[in-house]
């Protein structure tokens, strides 16, 4: 008996037959906006608008675009009140700092952002002693409760880059003798047996939390409120044995990288520090070890050999006006600007955001948090992609 049935074929679409070139010609011209989005059409324009080589083009569109901060205070009753703070002066949060869409939350703190989502350790009420973790897209409203429920309150990073997946991954570090949300131990705190720690990797793709031990050279420790780099599929954080700690998703590749320091330092600079990524590239900022009165920005350019370049310097007289200051205690370091040589800074008694331009040297003075304001100071990009999880 013969077949009616025909063959289907896929006709290609219109767009299928653009260029590259002629592609992102078009997309210069879209709102930012919809460029967002276009990025969730296809592998390929997700690809063609993340390309490093179209960010001069799409620059003012970009998805890499810094918007502000949230940081805490504490109202008249010391309860802590979350707020957001933009990168531009004189302007008004775009986003409800609040995350009154979180489900059964009666309290909350961010533990950390990458590219656009922000990790949260949500309370069902302010006397509530386990909580559970929750991944959301403020600019979206949309969010993943993790499984599990945890009184242990570690260093926990997100590692998300939606060029390359809309999975994320959050990193649990469970180090010797980390205190319960009341603050006290355990009697029977046995984290881990022989006292090196190890790591809980959490996987959007598979829904289930995974089990590494630690595989550096040393039982590590991780520099408090630390903020972390997630590239190249690889999460970094800063340790205090003067070292970037690196680990893959996958938690097979533990890389530990020195931190960089003059040859003919005068004294052993014993500051925590900052990282951040920046035009690709990971950064490094710190008291320089030759001056005290200075501060040195870093790029690891080449990530292979980890090799060091000194990109900038600048005295803190012509940061602040003041050459007696410390990292740490009347500063902080919150941010490198993503795609320009921009540091942002929080200082003084007022915990003043403040900006500073490496190529012109301008210092720029953004907003007034106040002196009751709270760290750690988390870092906020939009995205306006509608699904935490890869569709593709």
């Amino acid at each position: 008996m013969a077949s009616d049935s025909k063959e289907i074929r896929r006709h290609p679409e219109p767009a299928d037959k653009l260029t590259d070139d002629l592609l992102v010609e078009i997309l210069s011209r879209v709102p930012y906006k919809s460029l967002c989005r276009f990025k969730c059409v296809c592998r390929r324009w997700r690809s063609i608008i993340s390309h490093p080589d179209h960010r001069k083009v799409l620059a003012q569109y970009h998805l890499q675009a810094l918007a502000g901060f949230f940081y805490r205070t504490h109202d008249h009753n010391f309860r802590l009140v979350h707020n957001f703070a933009t990168v531009s002066v004189g302007g008004r949060p775009i986003i409800n700092p609040s995350r009154p869409f979180l489900p059964n939350c009666g309290m909350f703190n961010i533990a950390d952002s990458c590219n656009g989502l922000l990790l949260c350790r949500c309370f069902a009420g302010a006397d509530s002693l386990a909580f559970t973790y929750v991944v959301c897209n403020p600019a979206t409203e949309k969010w993943v409760v993790l499984p599990g429920r945890f009184k242990k309150i570690p260093t926990a990073r997100l590692g998300f880059d939606p060029a390359v997946s809309s999975h994320f991954h959050v990193f649990q570090f469970v180090e010797h003798g980390v205190p319960n949300s009341d603050g006290f131990m355990d009697d029977d705190d046995d984290d881990d047996d022989n006292g090196d720690g190890h790591i809980e990797i959490y996987s959007s793709k598979t829904g289930v939390w995974s089990h590494k031990d630690n595989s550096w050279d040393f039982p590590a420790r991780i520099v408090n409120d630390s903020k972390s780099v997630f590239v190249n599929g690889f999460l970094h954080l800063l340790a205090m044995e003067s070292s970037v700690l690196a680990v893959d998703v996958e938690g097979t590749t533990w890389r530990v990288i020195p931190l960089p320091h003059h040859e003919d330092a005068l004294f052993i600079n014993t500051d925590d520090g900052f990282i951040d990524l920046s035009q690709g590239c990971l950064y490094f900022a710190n008291t320089d070890d030759y001056e005290e009165c200075k501060l040195s920005i870093w790029v690891l350019e080449d990530y292979i050999s980890e090799v060091w370049i000194l990109k900038h310097t600048v005295r803190y007289l012509n940061l602040f006006g003041v050459n007696n200051v410390y990292l740490g205690q009347d500063y902080d370091i919150v941010a490198i600007h993503p795609e320009r040589s921009t540091i942002f800074l929080v200082y003084g008694h007022d915990k003043v955001l403040m900006s500073y331009e490496m190529d012109s040297g301008k210092v720029q003075f953004i907003h007034d948090l106040g002196h009751g304001t709270d760290g750690p100071y988390i870092p906020y990009v939009p995205l306006y992609s509608e699904s935490l999880a890869d569709g593709y």
